[in-house]
């Protein structure tokens, strides 16, 4: 059976075309006949299976809305993750591609004037932005500059302070600020602030749109005494990249076990990306490291819930769309790795929850969607008209595709990576279609093939299993052609079937 032949009707027409009279009825307040405003929290390395232990994200976001199951990062790291979201362009596109060096960073994001905020300004609404940019910034004579283009509100933390987690400065519209608290509660305060001065001084009728970006749980300092580099002063080997959690956290989940999936530690045969071994003791203080992302994310929590409690008060909750998301996911072991950058679902996979007037509640839905398309959804959900071609879709219509069908729909997911500190050579370059995610490492032309289907922790690479030569020939015709796919060349639609294996 073809991998990408077979469509369902009704996604093709949601995708590409106006809204079906069927579909709009799976989202009956969608706000067609108005303008939401639009909250969009980006949680900095939090990965996918994080937000289990976030209660207020279960109450208040998972269970009041949609989450994306497959939400992807197709180039899982900082920068790339956050251009897209500015840009709705894949980073083969963006060619923001690293956190620094050539190609990376805020030094190497241009088009800085052709963005979405740009656009949602031009709509008629009043832009926010809160928190962490693109890595870099504030290093230079940004530092002291009045925002970035499109932003009519610009509060943004300058490195290297982001990641002082304690005690972060903002670029306040121009002026530097220490507001001397932690992070995540300065920007859950601010982030109030804007909220409410956006209401207040347009008496709530001009729609706003809010990106709030929480460096909680990604790894942060000052050090403390707890920490590897104190533990352990004389074991540089220990020192494993670490955050630090609010003092209030600190110990909350001291006794909870590192998962004990089959990718934990685990780099077995074919596992081509894995990571050297960690000794028993590095395996203990990966523990720890995890705890305490654990912890760091409880601030983030709070926040969530008490910005909610806001928009609630306030009366904008219920023309309000809220898009939670992560930029990318994160490894704690998984497959001998600590970090993120990787091609397995971990480091890949983005928590991605959707709530908002018309969008059902406590639902699951397993096609696949984006960072690029996130950007795409809010120029929709705001009427504005896009000044690039978009990769993404509007993951709104994806929503009500899915409802529509009744079933989990395939869209392919062109992935690929380059070195964290720069160069212009991929690290590897595939697809992620349905279960499977099949990419070449560049280095050495090794080809890595995941099922999740029948290994869904991904343990083994199937790339010579001879049951599978169908599905790769099939993976390589569509890999080829989406790899530099751009605008309407990108996978817009969505397939109902996937190729299956040949029988042992």
């Amino acid at each position: 059976m073809s991998i990408a032949t077979v469509a369902v009707a009704s996604s093709v027409a949601v995708l590409c075309g106006p809204m079906s009279t069927a579909v709009a009825a799976a989202l009956p307040g969608r706000l067609e006949s108005g303008r939401p405003s639009v909250l969009m929290i980006n949680v900095d390395d939090l990965a996918a299976t994080d937000i289990k232990y976030m209660p207020n994200v279960q109450k208040l976001l998972v269970q009041q809305g949609t989450t994306f199951t497959d939400g992807v990062a197709p180039t899982p790291l900082c920068v790339p993750a956050r251009a897209s979201l500015l840009t709705g362009k894949y980073a083969h596109n963006h060619r923001d591609w690293s956190i620094s060096g050539t190609n990376g960073g805020y030094k190497g994001f241009t088009g800085r004037r052709n963005t979405l905020p740009v656009w949602m300004d031009k709509a008629g609404y009043r832009t926010m932005f809160l928190g962490k940019y693109l890595n870099g910034y504030g290093k230079g004579s940004e530092r002291y500059s009045s925002g970035e283009p499109g932003w009519d509100d610009w509060q943004a933390t300058i490195d290297p302070s982001t990641y002082n987690l304690s005690s972060p400065k903002i670029n306040n519209n121009g002026t530097i600020e220490s507001p001397g608290v932690y992070s995540s509660v300065v920007l859950q305060n601010r982030s109030i602030k804007m909220i409410k001065k956006a209401g207040t001084n347009i008496g709530g009728k001009k729609p706003w749109f809010l990106w709030v970006n929480y460096v909680a749980p990604h790894a942060g300092g000052p050090v403390e005494g707890s920490d590897p580099k104190k533990r352990y002063p004389n074991q540089p080997s220990l020192w494993l990249e670490n955050t630090r959690p609010m003092a209030s956290d600190k110990g909350r989940f001291s006794g909870l076990e590192l998962p004990t999936t089959p990718n934990m530690f685990y780099a077995g045969p074919g596992q081509v990306t894995a990571g050297p071994s960690y000794t028993v003791a590095q395996q203990r203080v990966m523990r720890y490291v995890y705890q305490q992302r654990l912890e760091a994310a409880q601030s983030v929590d709070r926040a969530v819930a008490r910005t909610i409690a806001h928009l609630k008060s306030s009366g904008q909750y219920r023309r309000t769309v809220i898009i939670f998301s992560g930029d990318n996911g994160y490894t704690t072991g998984q497959h001998n790795r600590l970090n993120k950058f990787w091609e397995t679902s971990q480091a890949s996979r983005i928590p991605l929850v959707v709530v908002g007037p018309g969008v059902p509640k406590n639902r699951k839905v397993g096609s696949a969607v984006g960072n690029p398309d996130i950007a795409t959804t809010v120029a929709a959900l705001g009427r504005a008209t896009p000044g690039r071609a978009q990769d993404g879709v509007d993951i709104t219509r994806v929503l009500a595709a899915s409802v529509t069908a009744g079933k989990t729909l395939y869209r392919p997911i062109p992935v690929a990576a380059w070195p964290p500190s720069g160069g212009t050579t991929t690290k590897y370059r595939g697809i992620r279609y349905g279960s499977y995610t099949y990419v070449t490492v560049t280095a050495t032309g090794t080809p890595i093939l995941y099922d999740r289907s029948v290994d869904p922790y991904e343990t083994r690479n199937l790339a010579g299993d001879p049951r599978y030569t169908k599905v790769i020939a099939q993976l390589k015709t569509i890999e080829a052609k989406y790899r530099s796919c751009s605008g309407s060349t990108c996978p817009k639609t969505y397939s109902a079937t996937l190729a299956t294996p040949s029988p042992a």
